[in-house]
C-alpha cells in the first residue's frame, strides 16, 4: 500500500480480511485513509488512523454488530485502537452530518451509532489527498468538494467550538488541551492562509511567519508538547499559559474574521473581560 507505514499496513490488511469475511462480498466500495497519514505526517504513537468505508448502503443493525466485533479484534493492536473512522453509504458522498441520518462510525476502538467526522474538511482531504486500501480509485467516487465549503467549516470550528471551549477556564491548564488549541488553531489559521491542509508541524511553522512576535512563545510551546512533552515547560506558571490560550483562541477569532472572513468584524463585547 503506497505511502503507508508498515506497521499500519499490516493492522489495515487485518481490516480488511475481517470485513471480507465478516459483511456480505458485495457490499463494500472501498475502504481510504485521510488526516495526517495521508499527508505524510503519521506519528505512530500518537496518529489515529483514519479512515472511510463506503458501502453501497447503509449497514443493517446486524451488520453493525459483525463491525463491533471486527473493531473489538482489532483492538488486541494498539494501531487497531487508533482506527477512527465511519461506515457511509455511497450515497452519502459530498454529505455532511445536518444532511444524514445516524451512520456506524469507530472511535476509540469502539463502534457506535450516530454522527461522527464528515463535514467538508473531510470531504475535500479525501479528494485531494486521499489514499486507497481496497476498492474503487478516489477519482471515480466524484466527491467534488468545494473550498468555500471548507472555509464555512472553519469559521464555525472557531466561532462555534473554540469560543464554547474559551468559557471554560481550568481545561486549558492541562498539557494535551493545550497542545490541541495550539495546534489546531494552528492548522485552521495556515489552512485560510494558503488555501491547503498542512501537517501540524507545517501549520505551526506557517503560522509563526503570519502572527506576531506576541503569540511565539505559545506556538514553541504547542510545538514542545507535540515532539518533546516531558521537557520543561516554556511557561513558569501553568495558570498564565492557561490564560494565554484562551487569549489566543479570541485573538484568532478576530484574526480570522479580519484576514479570512466576510461578516462579523468585532469580538463580542465582554470576551476579554471573562479572561
Amino acid at each position: 500500500m503506497e505511502g503507508i507505514p508498515e506497521k499500519v499496513e499490516a493492522c489495515l490488511t487485518d481490516y480488511i480480511k475481517h470485513i471480507e469475511k465478516q459483511l456480505p462480498r458485495d457490499l463494500l466500495v472501498g475502504v481510504y485513509l485521510y488526516g495526517s497519514i495521508s499527508l505524510g505526517a503519521f506519528d505512530e504513537e500518537k496518529s489515529d488512523i483514519d479512515f472511510i468505508t463506503l458501502l453501497k448502503r447503509d449497514l443493517t443493525k446486524e451488520e453493525g454488530k459483525c463491525v463491533k466485533s471486527i473493531h473489538q479484534s482489532l483492538n488486541v493492536n494498539s494501531l487497531g485502537q487508533r482506527m477512527d473512522g465511519m461506515y457511509l453509504s455511497i450515497d452519502h458522498i459530498g454529505k455532511t452530518n445536518g444532511e444524514l441520518s445516524p451512520y456506524f462510525y469507530c472511535s476509540d476502538g469502539k463502534v457506535k451509532k450516530g454522527y461522527w467526522d464528515i463535514n467538508a474538511v473531510t470531504w475535500w482531504m479525501l479528494e485531494n489527498n486521499g489514499i486507497k486500501v481496497q476498492g474503487k480509485r478516489i477519482s471515480d467516487l466524484s466527491i467534488r468538494s468545494k473550498w468555500n465549503h471548507v472555509v464555512e467549516n472553519m469559521k464555525f470550528n472557531i466561532d462555534t467550538y473554540w469560543l464554547n471551549k474559551a468559557k471554560h477556564k481550568i481545561m486549558f491548564v492541562f498539557d494535551d488541551m493545550v497542545e490541541f488549541c495550539v495546534l489546531t488553531l494552528s492548522r485552521i489559521l495556515s489552512t485560510l492562509e494558503v488555501k491547503k491542509i498542512l501537517t501540524k508541524v507545517e501549520a505551526l511553522k506557517k503560522v509563526k511567519e503570519i502572527l506576531p512576535q506576541r503569540w511565539h512563545l505559545l506556538l514553541e510551546e504547542g510545538w514542545r508538547l507535540r515532539h518533546n512533552p516531558k521537557s520543561t515547560s516554556l511557561y513558569q506558571s501553568r495558570v498564565k499559559r492557561a490564560v494565554e490560550c484562551r487569549k489566543f483562541i479570541f485573538f484568532v477569532y478576530q484574526f480570522c474574521h479580519d484576514c479570512y472572513f466576510d461578516d462579523v468584524r468585532e469580538m463580542k463585547k465582554g470576551w476579554e473581560n471573562n479572561i
